[in-house]
């Protein structure tokens, strides 16, 4: 059975400061385990990898005022992991879609005050709930939610 393995911000920071040696200025935030896992599943063909299109918007948002880094990440990052002539399309940007949106009502709590994109990551980890899906984060309050709100999603940090 194909797995999917949606990744938050931090993940997606964490293994490319590992693994692509990227953002520098950030900390790791997933274990040693979950970074090995998410490594392999960059090599596994039975794992299919979500990146929901918000972190992509983060990332823009924060760090595209460097060239030197533009350049980088377009060719360490960009081009590496979204290779278009790839065959089995094993990674994928997910965009903000009428599922995704309606998720985000399983994703409100008055008791944790949660950053949107943060919701529109569970949100999308939502999409794929019927799948073996797993979402990697290091975030307490991504994971408070799922908790709270009874969501039925793995989550790994």
């Amino acid at each position: 059975m194909e797995e999917f393995y949606v990744l938050d911000t931090c993940s997606f920071y964490s293994y490319c400061c590992k693994y692509l040696n990227l953002f520098t200025d950030k900390d790791i935030s997933l274990d040693d385990n979950s970074l090995k896992m998410l490594h392999n599943a960059f090599n596994a063909s039975e794992i299919k990898i979500i990146i929901p299109s918000v972190i992509m918007v983060e990332i823009f948002d924060h760090y595209f005022n460097d060239e030197e880094f533009i350049n980088k990440f377009k060719y360490e990052v960009y081009y590496r992991l979204f290779n278009t002539d790839n065959e089995c399309n094993k990674i994928a940007i997910i965009d903000i879609d009428t599922e995704v949106l309606e998720n985000l009502f399983n994703c409100y709590t008055e008791n944790v005050n949660v950053d949107l994109h943060d919701k529109l990551i569970l949100a999308t980890a939502l999409k794929y709930k019927e799948q073996n899906t797993t979402l990697f984060t290091s975030d307490r309050r991504i994971k408070k939610i799922q908790r709270l709100n009874h969501l039925s999603i793995n989550i790994r940090s």
